[in-house]
């Protein structure tokens, strides 16, 4: 049997007709796949792009996260806080309520908290901090109304009473060579602070009393004591002299002298009052410049923090805790490195030629001017020879003294180690570039209160010398403090032999000292010294101190230690909460949102 191959059938025109179409509908399927992958992924990339821009965090409190957009949000909320502050501040300088240089001053300082390179940091910085007292007072039941969010609204919209400030101060200063401040010493600083007051009640000019107080007075709190204008809250004084200050009834009326808690006798005067000013306008304005919500959301978180405040004031300002009474030694860490070696204490005229210290190196020792520095040197010293009270007259001659840092001080140099009267001093700093006084001083066998000729320091000139005293570095004299009570010397007795501190003159003794008053490492060593003990020596915030405990009690603070502690309490709270909080940053994403970082992308 014969089999062929049957021939495939030839296609009917219904077949071609329906494979064309199902290719036409796979075609069309295929590319519309194509299309939507396409919108899609321009959609996730659009989508992540958003995130990225905005949505983003860029921050993180404990898990509690801050976007991108919550930070801008922030920086538009702060501009806008900011241009009505100048406005309220412009209303009351056109009502001839502040003067043009306290006007100028204000707006300036504003102005700087709108510096584009800063304005995202400092929003991140409050977004910070606001969550992580949010989180404080959800986990301790505080809990804030809308009337208090009408209310902050409401001091937000006040401005303070205001006064253009000025304080002349006294500071009680260890006569030298001793380092401890003794009772003569106080009674000393009084005299000359009611004698300053005396002068001005009789009719000199404040600012001249100002100037020749200057050689009495350490601190370094504006020119002549100017203070500027300053609410109360932020005038950085006394309790009871800032109650004072605000008390005066009119401009140029003048307080009594008031001992502060460093030991020094300050008075003051306002030069005028600007008086509260509340702004109607200040919530509707802020709220159609950066929204409602958001203000209303700033103003809790202002709340929040107030009513914070509130409560830890309640329980460690005016609530009993535990206290210590404590002495201390404390010796201010001076203005060298520990190792350093000794210090000395001087005053100091320099008499340069052609009345030029910056150009003395160029000078030719030739040139008639140096003989002219040396005339005037020379003469200098005979003078003081005769009367050394003249020192601080002839330093603050400007005309004569060609030395201008220490000249507005009477020539007063604070007690110094050898390092820092080098050019470039061991940690790198910038020194005085007097090497030969150095030598000079620091020789050994000079009697304190000794006029020294005249010192030739070829890049400045010639340097007049009264030598005050030479004293061991600040690590060595805390240490000597120890091993003398260790050996059994009375610890009231070496502190007033070697305390720097306000309280040497009564022994050491601080008083009643509660929680937050001291820093934390200082608390955690009183904490773990037994009663009637000694603490080992701690050093930071500028000295280093041992203390004795006198006792230990659960006690309420007294009115004066009360007032103490508002000035510091909360604060150091905060920074305890702070630091205790897990915080995340990211710190490229927050520079790159910076308007100058984008421009220089672009």
């Amino acid at each position: 049997m014969t089999f062929r191959a049957r021939s495939a059938p030839r296609p009917t025109r219904r077949r071609v007709r329906r494979s064309d179409t199902r290719r036409a509908i796979y075609i069309t399927l295929t590319f519309t796949l194509a299309i939507a992958c396409a919108i899609s992924l321009m959609g996730g990339v659009f989508i992540a792009g958003y995130i990225s821009s905005h949505a983003a965090p860029i921050a993180a409190v404990n898990g509690e996260v801050i976007s991108k957009d919550a930070v801008r949000d922030r920086a538009a909320l702060n501009l806008a806080i900011y241009e009505r502050q100048i406005a309220d501040y412009t209303t009351q300088r056109n009502r001839g309520q502040i003067g043009t240089d306290d006007y100028n001053t204000l707006v300036t300082a504003i102005q700087a908290k709108e510096d584009p390179s800063k304005i995202y940091s400092d929003a991140e910085t409050q977004l910070v901090n606001e969550a992580e007292l949010r989180q404080y007072a959800a986990s301790n039941s505080v809990s804030i109304s809308d009337a208090a969010v009408n209310a902050q609204i409401q001091t937000d919209a006040t401005t303070a009473e205001m006064r253009h400030v000025k304080i002349i101060s006294v500071t009680t200063q260890a006569t030298a060579p001793a380092s401890s401040r003794t009772l003569s010493d106080s009674i000393t600083a009084l005299t000359k602070a009611n004698g300053y007051l005396a002068e001005i009640q009789g009719g000199k000019k404040w600012d001249d009393v100002a100037t020749e107080s200057k050689p009495d007075n350490s601190s370094t709190s504006g020119a002549n004591g100017d203070i500027g204008l300053t609410n109360k809250d932020d005038l950085v004084v006394d309790p009871d002299l800032a109650d004072a200050i605000f008390a005066l009834k009119n401009p140029n009326d003048i307080t009594a002298v008031f001992k502060g808690t460093d030991g020094a006798y300050r008075f003051a005067t306002v030069t005028s009052i600007t008086p509260k000013n509340v702004d109607s306008a200040w919530q509707d304005t802020i709220a159609n410049a950066a929204g409602s919500d958001l203000y209303r959301a700033y103003a809790r978180a202002e709340a929040t923090q107030q009513a914070i405040k509130d409560s830890i004031n309640a329980k460690y300002v005016s609530g009993a805790t535990l206290q210590h009474h404590l002495q201390e030694i404390a010796i201010f860490s001076g203005y060298g490195q520990p190792g350093n070696g000794d210090e000395v204490k001087l005053k100091m005229m320099i008499f340069a030629p052609s009345h030029s210290m910056s150009g003395a190196s160029g000078v030719a020792t030739s040139d008639p001017a140096w003989a002219d520095a040396k005339s005037r040197a020379d003469a200098a010293v005979a003078a003081l020879r005769k009367d050394p009270s003249q020192f601080a007259t002839l330093a603050e001659d400007t005309t004569n003294n060609d030395e201008p840092y220490f000249a507005a001080g009477g020539g007063d140099v604070p007690w110094i180690p050898a390092d820092l009267f080098q050019a470039t001093t061991s940690t790198q700093q910038t020194g005085l570039s007097l090497p030969a006084v150095a030598t000079a001083v620091f020789a050994g066998g000079i009697a304190d209160g000794t006029i020294m000729d005249p010192i030739l320091e070829t890049a400045a000139g010639y340097v007049v010398v009264e030598f005050q005293g030479l004293r061991p570095a600040p690590d060595q004299r805390i240490a000597d403090a120890q091993f003398a009570i260790n050996n059994g010397t009375d610890f009231s007795t070496e502190a007033r032999v070697a305390s720097e501190s306000a309280d040497a003159s009564v022994g050491g003794d601080m008083g009643w000292v509660s929680p937050y008053q001291l820093t934390p490492d200082q608390e955690r060593a009183v904490a773990a010294t037994p009663v009637g003990s000694v603490s080992n020596m701690l050093s930071g915030s500028g000295f280093y101190v041992v203390y004795k405990v006198l006792e230990t009690q659960t006690r309420v603070a007294d009115p004066v230690q009360q007032a103490k502690l508002l000035r510091v309490v909360f604060t150091r709270w905060l920074t305890e909460l702070q630091s205790n909080a897990l915080v995340w940053q990211d710190q490229a994403a927050l520079d790159a949102m910076n308007p100058s970082a984008s421009a220089a992308a672009t």
